[in-house]
């Protein structure tokens, strides 16, 4: 009987809904593009007088809205909203500011009167010091990484933090997290934490014999309900791993086979880590740590890390070497965009060069303003994307600003055409430079979670880049102006479109 009239009661719906279609079609449609409109025009308002992100990406916004209407709305919704206007739960803050406060009191013990006059300048930009006393050394591409990583992590005793924005479950995937069981058998703790966004195909069943071994896990922003999918855009792309607090890695890598150029997409996956042992790790675990007590958002979730037997377990690294490091990392929740403007700064210290590697080369009007410049201001600058893209917009995206940039005077290359170059590289003068996460792109500048390690008097990692900068020279096609003006109007479509999309990609 309750089927029935369940039966019964949809019956009669479908056709009252259908009467309403039939008689007031009309005042439907006209009523709800109204409503659609006044929605976008209140968005497009509320974008131009109160929203203090860029004006690029507010016209970005403000077209994507008006172009396609419904579709429009509703993913400015979910994936526009200014990250500022975020609020977090006060244990989220608290216990994130008990681990900022004791590392930089840490970093003080170290010496950092004598930094690099750079140094200073962008430490006043990040409150983060540059430090002495490491031992740098640049990895290029997969196979050297990896097998450092493996090497490293058997060496492990006490606790491995172990953080990547893709990790897939493939051989090399399989094979560090078997090795991460293994030392959890031997009574090392692991903590496992991973974006649950660039993991998304990352199943629970691979990462649960890691969990029963007793690792902690942690997903790092997951969308649980559809109110939260606006934090989608806004995602973790660190990748780093911190072993006994002594020794640590950073850099483009991800864990895949991609990376070990073990795909059909590619011939070559051209990437760079970096390997650190010293005081800089303090910055690297102070990221790990500060992510973690964030999804932890419990009271007291960060003690455990800064008492005392916290301090020597996990924050008192060792002096290796003589080299000068400092870590800079940031976010989207940010009141200011630190990476960026520590790039820019960089950058805009060159006397005779600026060498950058970026596998997408979207940057903002500002970033965009000064490497030109610093072009047109006779300063050697080069730019290396790739010839082949892994992702349609973000290619077409990078090269919607060659012809721009070669007006200006800068040397722009294409990475070999079947290969792909992931490495995300600066050097300046060849005497400092940067390695890292961060792409030179509105994302990376702006939406992502990102880090990168600044050298200063490294001759091992300078070198190195320097090395792998003239090997990736004449791995590329230098762009001319007449490469471009040759293109046909259906590229320059893809072009132009892309970088009307770029502000929000």
């Amino acid at each position: 009987m309750k089927k029935f009239v369940q039966l019964v009661v949809m019956i009669l719906l479908i056709i009252g809904v259908g009467f309403l279609l039939k008689e007031w079609s009309e005042v439907i449609l006209y009523t709800a593009a109204i409503l659609i409109e006044l929605a976008g025009m209140a968005v497009a308002i509320r974008l131009i007088f109160w929203d203090k992100r860029g004006t690029s990406s507010k016209v970005a916004w403000i077209a994507v809205i008006f172009v396609l209407p419904i579709l429009g709305y509703f993913i400015y919704l979910f994936f526009g909203r200014n990250p500022q206007s975020r609020i977090f739960h006060y244990h989220q803050i608290n216990e994130a500011h008990k681990i900022t406060t004791k590392i930089r009191a840490l970093e003080k013990t170290h010496n950092t009167n004598a930094a690099p006059d750079l140094s200073k300048r962008i430490a006043h930009l990040t409150d983060i010091q540059a430090v002495n006393g490491n031992e740098l050394k640049l990895l290029t591409n997969g196979d050297e990484t990896f097998k450092a990583i493996i090497e490293s992590l058997k060496q492990a005793k006490n606790h491995i933090h172990i953080q990547y924005y893709i990790y897939r479950a493939d051989a090399i995937g399989t094979e560090i997290r078997d090795l991460l069981i293994d030392k959890l058998n031997e009574g090392v703790e692991v903590r496992f934490m991973y974006d649950a966004w660039g993991c998304a195909k990352l199943h629970e069943s691979f990462l649960k014999p890691l969990e029963e071994a007793g690792a902690e896990i942690q997903a790092f922003d997951p969308i649980r309900s559809i109110w939260i999918a606006r934090t989608a855009n806004l995602r973790n792309h660190r990748k780093l791993i911190v072993i006994d607090g002594q020794i640590g890695f950073t850099g483009g890598l991800n864990i895949g086979e991609e990376y070990r150029s073990n795909t059909p997409d590619f011939v070559v996956w051209r990437d760079t880590h970096i390997k650190i042992n010293g005081p800089a790790i303090l910055e690297l675990q102070e990221s790990f740590l500060v992510d973690w007590v964030y999804m932890k958002n419990c009271a007291e979730a960060a003690d455990s890390f800064i008492n005392e037997a916290g301090v020597k377990q996990y924050l008192s690294p060792k002096t290796r070497g003589s080299e000068w490091a400092q870590i800079v990392y940031g976010g989207p929740y940010d009141k200011e965009n630190g990476v960026r403007d520590a790039i820019l700064d960089l950058i805009e210290s060159a006397k005779e060069s600026v060498w950058i590697a970026s596998p997408y080369f979207v940057p903002d009007e500002e970033a965009l303003a000064v490497l030109r410049r610093v072009s047109m201001s006779g300063i050697d600058v080069r730019v290396i994307i790739p010839g082949k893209g892994d992702r349609a917009i973000s290619f077409h995206g990078s090269n919607a600003y060659i012809e721009t940039m070669l007006e200006a005077g800068t040397k722009m290359y294409a990475y070999r055409d079947d290969s792909f170059i992931h490495a995300k590289l600066i050097l300046v003068d060849g005497e400092r430079g940067a390695v890292g996460t961060a792409n030179f792109d509105v994302r990376s500048f702006r939406l992502n979670h990102e880090l990168m390690v600044f050298l200063y008097e490294t001759d091992s990692a300078i070198k190195k880049m320097l090395v792998d900068f003239e090997a990736d020279f004449k791995a590329s096609k230098l762009y001319q102006i007449e490469d471009i003006k040759q293109k046909s109007w259906y590229t320059k479509m893809k072009e132009n479109l892309s970088s009307l999309l770029s502000p929000i990609l």
